[in-house]
């Protein structure tokens, strides 16, 4: 059975009422197609997703790349073991593995190479996670990072209040980082959506 039966869709819009009572970060619509289509082109065997809250998002991953093993990490015990339950209630739990931990400390633990990245953690830790996981991304591989823009602080002229500062200064590096050391384009829509890929050496 495929995982994109009625069952797995079910469990996917049950994810997203829930994440929306329960106030759980899930992926927007409108970031939704830019990843989907991001994973189309990079056709990864192998993904790593820093951020997996309660799963809907490495499920959906799991629905568009079904070739493909993923391996999600997630800071929040409570929120892993929810993931892991909608993981395999989805049949998906010998596709993908969730991690709980810091990523700090989980990274070094993980086996690539991985064929895509997607960032969707701590939005202050980034750069601090891009550059762990570097090394263990294979040679074609894509990056994907969510919220980049975040609420329009990152490369507008708002003023940040303050409590939100340090986040959006972090976010700016990240963002600087990966466009010296990358080809990127970023998309608007929602918070913002990176996608970036290795640039072409001559």
């Amino acid at each position: 059975m495929k995982y994109t039966d009625r069952h797995n869709h079910s469990i996917l819009e049950e994810l997203e009422e829930k994440a929306l009572m329960e106030h759980i970060p899930i992926i927007r619509k409108t970031e939704r197609q830019i990843l989907k289509k991001a994973l189309e082109q990079a056709k990864p065997n192998k993904i790593l997703e820093i951020g997996t809250a309660w799963g809907y998002s490495a499920l959906l991953m799991a629905e568009w790349c079904p070739w493909a093993c993923i391996d999600t990490l997630e800071l929040d015990q409570d929120r892993a073991e929810k993931a892991r339950e909608y993981i395999k209630e989805a049949g998906c739990q010998d596709r993908i593995r969730c991690i709980a931990g810091d990523a700090a400390h989980t990274i070094p633990q993980m086996q690539g190479p991985y064929d895509f990245l997607y960032l969707d953690g701590p939005k202050g830790q980034y750069l601090r996670h891009m550059k762990a996981v570097e090394p263990l991304l294979s040679a074609r591989a894509v990056t994907a990072a969510d919220n980049v823009l975040f609420r329009g602080w990152v490369e507008g002229t708002l003023q940040v209040p303050r409590r939100f500062r340090t986040i959006a200064v972090r976010m700016r590096a990240y963002v600087a980082y990966m466009k010296e050391n990358y080809e990127t384009d970023i998309y608007p829509d929602g918070d913002g959506m990176m996608i970036a890929w290795r640039k072409k050496t001559e």
